[in-house]
């Protein structure tokens, strides 16, 4: 099912969560003190994230609580796993100890959620963009790491063209946590964003038979973090949970026709690939799908030429031009030939002449003053 993903108004976090896990502005959790949550759609995130003060560290940080009802295994499972990957996911403090938390390290730079509500990202720029996100999928995944929660609200743009993936592989297999918003939220945003095996993961979860996430199900949350990137929509929406159930997991994806007029074609490929209901080819199609993209985007880029390389061919251009007109210049014929010659020797010879002498010069204008003076007289004494 296919729609309009027109959301609620962004608000930094959802609220009713975040009384849950009972965090708020101000709040100190072992040495971060929270700032503010991190902005993103009501039920975008499976749980909270806090951007905050490291206040030993001077710098700022991403900060996950976990509810105070989460399952005490569930917790020390993602803090031992946060523990094994803290030279690859950036991890800086982890505590089972009340409140539960997870901290990662955190730079400068809007969320891609923060820039899809400032404006529409067009065709050239959602390629970029999902290339960049792509590629850094692809180095968590060569380092075994699975993100797990891919949304717009957890990708950080910094300098550069470069994206950050915050808050990796923080929530292991779909706990209950992530299975009751999933299922509970009226918003069914974080529904929006699971693979068929999420989904039915989900429903496991809560009779406490999670299933982990896989590279298969980080493949298809990436398809529908690009299917918005390009279209602004949503590819599955639906009103209640088991409708988006059975969307995600049975409803056909006919792309033929359906991309908004500023989506060129040649996404089409990408989003059949990564919208693969067969998780092993999905699994393994991550390069296939940096690779459409890497296509597309040069399809799309502008052709400029270097400078250097105008200047060279404007000279060629030119200097052959000269040279048509000079082939095609008629040869002079004898006659021509003659006239510029005689022109020339009259041209030397004036130059040559001596100067006459100055009696001659002068000679001319007396005479004349002279007549003009005996015809005065005359009139005078008649």
């Amino acid at each position: 099912m296919r729609g309009s993903s027109d959301p609620p108004a962004a608000v930094g976090g959802d609220p009713t969560r975040a009384n849950i896990i009972g965090v708020k502005a101000g709040d100190t959790i072992s040495r971060f003190r929270i700032q503010q949550p991190l902005q993103g759609l009501p039920g975008e995130l499976p749980l909270p994230l806090y951007r905050a003060q490291d206040l030993a560290a001077r710098s700022w940080v991403l900060v996950q609580p976990f509810p105070e009802d989460a399952p005490a295994a569930e917790v020390e499972a993602a803090a031992e796993h946060a523990v094994a990957l803290a030279d690859i996911a950036r991890v800086v403090s982890s505590s089972l100890e009340p409140p539960a938390h997870l901290a990662w390290t955190l730079g400068g730079g809007e969320t891609l959620r923060q820039r899809l509500q400032r404006a529409p990202l067009g065709p050239e720029q959602a390629a970029e963009l999902g290339l960049a996100i792509a590629r850094a999928l692809r180095n968590l995944h060569r380092a075994g790491v699975v993100h797990g929660s891919l949304r717009p609200a957890n990708v950080q743009l910094l300098e550069g063209g470069e994206v950050k993936l915050l808050a990796p592989s923080s929530i292991g297999p779909v706990t209950l946590a992530v299975a009751t918003e999933a299922i509970e939220s009226p918003s069914l945003w974080t529904a929006a964003y699971l693979s068929p095996e999420q989904i039915e993961g989900a429903a496991a979860a809560i009779t406490g038979d999670p299933v982990p996430f896989t590279t298969a199900d980080d493949v298809w949350t990436l398809g529908v973090l690009l299917y918005e990137l390009v279209t602004g929509e949503l590819p599955f929406i639906a009103n209640t949970y088991d409708a988006m159930r059975r969307a995600v997991a049975v409803q056909p994806i006919d792309l033929a026709g359906t991309l908004p007029g500023s989506a060129p074609e040649a996404f089409e490929p990408v989003f059949a690939t990564v919208f693969d209901r067969d998780a092993d080819r999905r699994r393994a199609a991550l390069d296939d799908v940096i690779g459409r993209l890497r296509r597309v985007r040069d399809e799309l880029r502008p052709r400029v030429r270097p400078t250097d390389d105008s200047v060279s061919r404007a000279r060629a251009r030119k200097s052959a031009a000269a040279g048509d007109r000079s082939a095609a210049s008629p040869r002079k014929g004898d006659w021509q030939s003659a006239i510029e010659s005689l022109n020339d020797r009259r041209r030397r010879l004036a130059r040559e002449r001596p100067a006459p002498p100055m009696w001659r010069v002068l000679l001319l204008p007396l005479a004349v003053l002279l007549l003009a003076g005996a015809v005065v007289v005359a009139l005078l004494l008649r």
